[in-house]
């Protein structure tokens, strides 16, 4: 055998040749796609209204549940405004990633079209909805030293009297529920507008009306108070957390009153991030804290697909219509 050859590289050629191995690994690798990283930084929830509310409660509970599950930060931000235009409007702008999403209503993204003239956005085109963390009602309250104390009392005082009871509200959904009241419920009562909640409780309390519509959340943390007591609420049947609390419907035959809450993202948004989304929303239902922090705010929890969830805002949609043209609502 005979000797063997030392093949000599130079320094320069070694670093061409690994330059070339390392381009054609890179070659027959496919790059990243976005969606495969996502999420690849903090995420936003936009929550078009106040704190302190049931959006705000609900988009700050699924936030700590998200920072766990995708190790990435999760920042809630409140940009109340019109109705929900004001924060809808400042995510349909922002890029369609799915690192900003937008805390949506059936109010934002149902009641809106029939209540705003010239609505700056499409609820449908302009957004693509991953889905739904439930729907609650609206309890209805009066002060701890009203001369009625349930909703018998209150229907049977109203239609024996000729003068009109005064009932505060400070959004689309308890102004309906107001006018509803009235006129399913032949029911003299005079419904009476606020800018806030706490401004509606403050007349109540003094004497100016007689009761107010409010949200679960800020329901119960008035009912804390010990200054107010909840006749009825406006699902269409009880609730298993006050199910000794009647349903207005049981008075009046079809009443109901529902809101929602869920998650959408800008038009364009990658299917892929759109399951996603739709999938830590179902976990999050699962998880016991999550679940316990949404039931304590009165939701019936319920997950919906991306098709679903689009569906359910239609038939919302169509409910808002039928309540605005039989109302009589004057549009703004």
């Amino acid at each position: 055998m005979g000797p063997v050859k030392t093949l000599l590289i130079s320094k320069d050629r070694r670093l061409v040749l690994r330059n070339a191995v390392g381009i054609s690994i890179g070659l027959s690798l496919p790059s990243a796609r976005p969606q495969d990283l996502y999420p690849s930084r903090t995420i936003t929830i936009v929550v078009p209204f106040g704190p302190g509310g049931s959006g705000d409660l609900t988009a700050r509970t699924f936030a700590r549940y998200l920072e766990r599950r995708v190790g990435q930060s999760v920042v809630v931000e409140n940009k109340p405004g019109a109705n929900g235009i004001v924060g809808s409007q400042s995510v349909r702008q922002a890029a369609a990633d799915g690192h900003s999403l937008l805390m949506v209503s059936n109010m934002t993204h149902a009641a809106n079209v029939h209540l705003y003239k010239k609505l700056p956005y499409d609820p449908l085109r302009d957004f693509e909805h991953a889905g739904i963390f439930g729907v609650f009602g609206v309890m209805l309250l009066v002060p701890a030293g009203s001369p009625f104390k349930s909703m018998s009392e209150l229907v049977k005082q109203a239609r024996a009297k000729s003068e009109q009871f005064a009932i505060g509200h400070f959004n689309a959904s308890t102004q309906v529920a107001a006018q509803l009241l009235a006129k399913a419920g032949n029911i003299p009562i005079r419904a009476v507008g606020y800018r806030t909640i706490g401004n509606a409780m403050t007349d109540v309390l003094g004497g100016h009306i007689h009761m107010v519509f409010a949200d679960y959340p800020a329901a119960t943390a008035q009912l804390a108070s010990g200054k107010f007591i909840p006749i009825a609420i406006t699902e269409s049947q009880r609730n298993s957390r006050w199910p000794d609390l009647p349903a207005i419907s049981e008075y009046v035959p079809g009443f109901e009153m529902i809101l929602s809450l869920g998650l959408a993202t800008p038009a364009g948004t990658n299917r892929q991030v759109l399951d996603r989304i739709n999938t830590w929303m179902a976990e999050a239902q699962k998880d016991g804290e999550v679940r316990s922090q949404l039931e304590k705010l009165g939701y019936t929890l319920r997950s919906l697909s991306v098709e679903g969830t689009r569906g359910f805002l239609k038939e919302e949609s169509g409910r808002w219509e039928r309540y605005v043209r039989e109302l009589q609502i004057e549009t703004q």
